[in-house]
């Protein structure tokens, strides 16, 4: 007996590692649906008229699940057509029954067009658009995309250790406890088992399958990571009740499973992500002190330097330019200089920024019969290290930063101006 009820539960914690929640099995039917809906056009896609491959998902595999469907009609709508096509059915059938997938863990209305072009570590998020509300045409239909549509997340492989897809299109959704998960019908119907996975750290993760959705089950598949189990439900997001795309997608796909060191590792002003924050500009004056000088029984404007700075956080460009002028006048000292200063941002969230940097240019000693002495205490080069945050709040846009120079040490510095959304 004993032995009995240990295999039962050896069973049971099995079956419970095994097969998915209702969310993942829903989500791969809906490949398996797509791709019983589509047959792939090679000619459609650049090639040959007779290389199509093989078809494995026919719409006989639910011919009675489509009869069912159609109701009144005797007809179920299909397509020949290319990768964008399975992924515009499978977006368009969530969309008709959002609700549905919602009581099957779905997070709200976040499912989104996934595609990619040349580029496999960057996916742009879309919708599909009507001929009065759209950004482009892509495959003969419309599409909207926002300034916000990319993600730097590098794209799934092509069967084991394939090619990471290029030139491509599927579909990306969210669960209900934040984890983003990714189906691609297209792959589905061609290779006879459903492709799809979740995001962990910036890259899309290939899970095993359901057998009961796979026509053929290559031996690796049970090699591949089974989805992570259902977490915690996630608080409804400030856009729970928007069906407005261009407010959903600021909360799209920015959250996936990170470990502490990749999460602190993208912390750094190296891997910029805009995903989910609007485009600015701003420009600051600013104004640097001595530490000494943070007291007012110490403050003085013998060293003391001001600046006039140029903040960038756009797509492709993320830093700051400006002109700063420092003086040291203490102790019959007669310093000046100007140097140029470049900086490196790093959004954080929102509409705050954390930058590092520095600057360079030329130092002036007028007490000196040569105002551009040959050592490093005087002259002639004026150097500058700096960090610090950025923060606009609608036009409005403040710095704090601490930094270091060779003409009066370490400061402390802070600087206002106004910013304007691009």
């Amino acid at each position: 007996m004993k032995k009995i009820i240990t295999v039962l539960i050896l069973s049971l914690l099995f079956a419970s590692n095994t097969f998915a929640d209702i969310f993942t099995d829903a989500i791969q039917d809906l490949a398996v649906v797509s791709a019983c809906k589509g047959i792939y056009s090679a000619t459609e896609a650049g090639g040959g008229w007779y290389d199509d491959p093989h078809d494995y998902y026919t719409p006989q595999v639910m011919a009675k699940r489509f009869a069912r469907e159609s109701g009144t009609k005797t007809m179920t709508l299909m397509q020949y057509g290319v990768c964008f096509n399975y992924a515009q059915f499978a977006w368009t059938d969530i969309q008709q029954y959002n609700n549905w997938y919602n009581q099957k863990g779905m997070y709200e209305s976040q499912f989104w067009l996934a595609g990619v072009y040349e580029n496999p570590n960057q996916i742009e998020l879309m919708s599909i658009g009507t001929k009065n509300d759209y950004t482009r045409l892509e495959n003969g239909e419309y599409i909207k995309t926002y300034n916000n549509s990319l993600r730097n997340v590098k794209t799934h492989r092509l069967g084991n250790q394939g090619e990471r897809a290029t030139y491509h299109a599927w579909l990306w959704i969210e669960r209900e406890d934040g984890v983003w998960f990714w189906i691609d019908p297209t792959w589905t119907d061609n290779l006879g088992y459903v492709v799809y996975g979740y995001v962990r750290n910036g890259e899309e993760i290939q899970c095993r399958p359901n057998k009961d959705f796979c026509i053929i089950y290559p031996a690796y598949l049970d090699f591949l990571p089974l989805p992570p189990p259902m977490g915690q439900k996630k608080a409804p997001s400030r856009t729970a009740n928007s069906t407005n795309h261009q407010e959903t997608i600021m909360d799209a796909g920015m959250e996936w499973l990170i470990d502490p060191i990749d999460k602190a590792m993208r912390k750094t002003f190296l891997d910029v992500d805009y995903s989910g924050m609007g485009e600015y500009e701003a420009v600051l004056v600013s104004s640097t002190i001595p530490f000494s000088a943070t007291s007012e029984q110490n403050f003085t404007t013998d060293k003391i330097g001001f600046g006039l700075v140029l903040v960038s956080l756009l797509e492709n460009v993320a830093g700051g330019c400006g002109l700063e002028y420092l003086h040291n006048l203490e102790d019959g000292q007669n310093l000046h200089a100007v140097l140029l200063e470049i900086n490196f941002t790093r959004r954080l969230f929102g509409n705050f920024a954390w930058y590092i940097g520095g600057g360079f240019g030329l130092r002036f000693d007028f007490a000196s019969d040569n105002c551009m002495q040959e050592d490093w205490q005087t002259g002639p080069l004026a150097l500058k290290a700096n960090t610090g945050f950025v923060i606009n709040i609608s036009h409005f846009v403040t710095k704090i930063d601490v930094s270091y120079n060779n003409i009066y040490g370490f400061s402390v510095g802070a600087g206002i101006g106004f910013g304007w959304e691009l």
